[in-house]
């Protein structure tokens, strides 16, 4: 058997001829099958074969800056995520240290050169050694080549913890491409803004690195092209594929393995009927049980940003104890009117004992769009009661958005409550989940903003929602305007999102925090947990959490740190903000106001790339 050396170049489409012409002089025959199988293994590797260059986060640093177990690819073979490359990433004070892996694929080492943009700022009274950011140091040089193996450079950006500031950061590579190539040069920027505290310095690093002078003002690009070996491609891309393959299930059956409380599906998510499909993530260390797959590092402009943003503009701590000391149904009584005033046009929905209507409310002459809650005729004295209870919740706000009980009509065993609306708004959940709306991330993020604005102004004044969900919301589709509304009807309206545990009270399981379901315990941290999951919904266009876990099961799984998995396609910032909300440790996770500022940033940045 002669051996053969074969020189294929990336598409080179002669490699079939070439193989048959081969054998033909040798009188070997060749199955049809295997032509067949080189021909799509052609087309595939021609995807492959413009893979020149590898870019990337290892999963490590992206666990500090954004508590997510992934690598996150700004190149990858060759192939540029644009996405990723327009956002900018925050790095936190007790950062010091941003490392990139690189690698030509090309066969032989690129020349590059790499500048480093930043603004020299938090000098103060006139003091020039006085600043926020001490002088940036990498350990490659301004000029170079990017190696043929594996590599990582660092950049150094220590913080002088004099002074409080947010320094935006620009580093731009330019890779050139091997000469004699289609491939032309290509600039990548990444941008990160570092925070830095004042009293917070920088940390000392154990790393035996060089470091050179600091890169300023420049532009350059990145980019590789080369040609490649299909051959090699196709016997390392199988490798690869079936080692992540094999690594993937491995997972699964781990999880399938450590999951004795919980019933586990390997379906994906998304969706109204797929499965929402649990993640186990370890307990910090040294706090038992926190179940936390992000910490307060994570999101920094949640927690730490320099006075004068918007996050230390909303900075509130969370309220532990909440007392009401007004009798609800005293609210109800208050905006009491005669039966008269109230229409009931339609039904919007309906319940085993409880109807929601479209209707008008008629007072002093001026008429106005309303929805009105009501129970029927077979609903108990206590179903009523609850009802009057639980609709006067959110009585005497004034918000743009939350829906706040307008009248009532008390006068009959069947109360109505009246709430201002408009003739085509809807309940959240039923927009999201009739598969006839399509909205995009800015519009869904827009949404949580609607909400998150809605809870801070409700922490704000001490009082809590404690059920915080789509269900509980409603929408103006045309205009996106939401608004949150109170708990009253849910359990008969949305009986799926609610159950008993034995003890006689219908509650949202799948919602609650792990200390709620623990010891019954409410605040504004849970208010944000609940919101975390309401985001979730939001992702999964209204899909049930946690539909893989029996409700009795719950506590259990959320102390043994499962968590529900980033949704597809959820970016990867708006499932950041969802991972703090499910800290185990109540104080560990944001406020209402701070989710509020990072949201509307993020929202402000998505409209910037539309």
């Amino acid at each position: 058997m002669p051996s053969w050396h074969i020189n294929i170049k990336c598409g080179d489409s002669s490699i079939l001829y070439w193989i048959k012409e081969r054998c033909d002089k040798m009188q070997c025959r060749i199955p049809v099958k295997f032509l067949h199988l080189c021909s799509l293994l052609f087309l595939v590797l021609i995807g492959y074969c413009d893979g020149y260059l590898n870019i990337f986060i290892s999963q490590s640093q992206v666990m500090k800056l954004m508590g997510l177990e992934a690598e996150l690819f700004y190149v990858r073979e060759g192939v540029p995520n644009t996405y990723a490359m327009t956002f900018v990433v925050p790095v936190p004070a007790n950062i010091a240290d941003l490392e990139f892996s690189w690698q030509s694929t090309a066969g032989v080492p690129l020349p590059y050169s790499m500048e480093l943009d930043y603004d020299v700022v938090g000098v103060q009274g006139g003091n020039p050694e006085a600043v926020a950011l001490l002088r940036p140091q990498v350990n490659v040089s301004a000029k170079g080549e990017v190696p043929v193996t594996l590599q990582v450079f660092r950049i150094r950006i220590p913080c002088s913890g004099l002074v409080s500031a947010e320094i935006p950061m620009a580093l731009r590579l330019n890779v050139s491409a091997p000469p004699g190539t289609k491939y032309n040069d290509t600039s990548l920027v990444f941008k990160r803004n570092k925070i830095c505290l004042k009293g917070v310095e920088a940390p000392s690093s154990n790393d035996s690195i060089r470091l050179e002078a600091p890169l300023v003002n420049g532009t350059g690009a990145l980019y590789v092209a080369a040609t490649c070996a299909c051959a090699f491609i196709l016997v390392v891309g199988s490798v690869v594929s079936a080692l992540y393959v094999r690594n993937s299930k491995a997972r699964v059956q781990e999880s399938q393995k450590t999951l004795p409380c919980c019933s586990y599906s390997a379906a994906g998510t998304g969706g109204l009927t797929g499965s929402s499909v649990l993640v186990r993530v370890d307990p910090r260390p040294g706090s038992a049980n926190s179940g936390s797959y992000a910490t307060i590092a994570d999101l920094e402009p949640l927690y730490a940003r320099p006075c004068g943003s918007r996050a230390s503009y909303y900075a509130a701590s969370h309220v532990t104890n909440v007392s009401q000391t007004t009798d609800p149904c005293d609210k109800a009584r208050a905006m009491a009117i005669p039966r008269s005033a109230l229409h009931c046009r339609s039904v919007a929905q309906e319940g085993t004992f409880g109807r929601v209507y479209k209707g008008t409310l008629n007072v002093a002459g001026r008429e106005q769009e309303v929805i009105i809650k009501t129970v029927t005729e077979v609903a108990s004295a206590y179903q009523a009661s609850l009802l009057v209870v639980e609709g006067s919740q959110l009585a005497g706000l004034v918000h743009g958005n939350i829906a706040s009980l307008v009248a009532a009509c008390l006068d009959s065993p069947c109360p109505l409550l009246a709430y201002a609306s408009s003739s085509s708004e809807l309940n959240l959940k039923t927009y999201l989940t009739d598969g006839i709306h399509h909205p995009v991330t800015r519009d869904l993020v827009n949404v949580g903003v609607q909400v998150a604005r809605a809870g801070a102004f409700l922490h704000g004044r001490g009082l809590l929602h404690r059920d915080i969900a789509a269900r509980n919301c409603l929408m103006e589709p045309n205009s996106f305007r939401v608004r949150l509304a109170d708990a009253a009807l849910a359990r008969d309206l949305f009986p799926q999102d609610y159950h008993c545990l034995g003890d006689n009270e219908n509650r949202p399981i799948r919602w609650m925090a792990l200390e709620s379901l623990e010891h019954n315990q409410y605040s504004t941290a849970t208010d944000v947990w609940s919101f975390g999951v309401f985001l979730w919904e939001l992702a999964t266009m209204g899909g049930q959490p946690y539909v893989e876990v029996d409700p009795f099961e719950m506590m259990a799984c959320l102390r043994d740190g499962y968590r529900l998995v980033q949704p597809r396609p959820c970016p990867d910032e708006l499932f950041a903000v969802m991972a703090v909300c499910w800290l185990g440790i109540a104080r560990d996770r944001p406020t209402m106001p701070q989710l509020l500022a990072y949201l509307q940033e993020f929202h402000d940045a998505l409209g910037g790339f539309i």
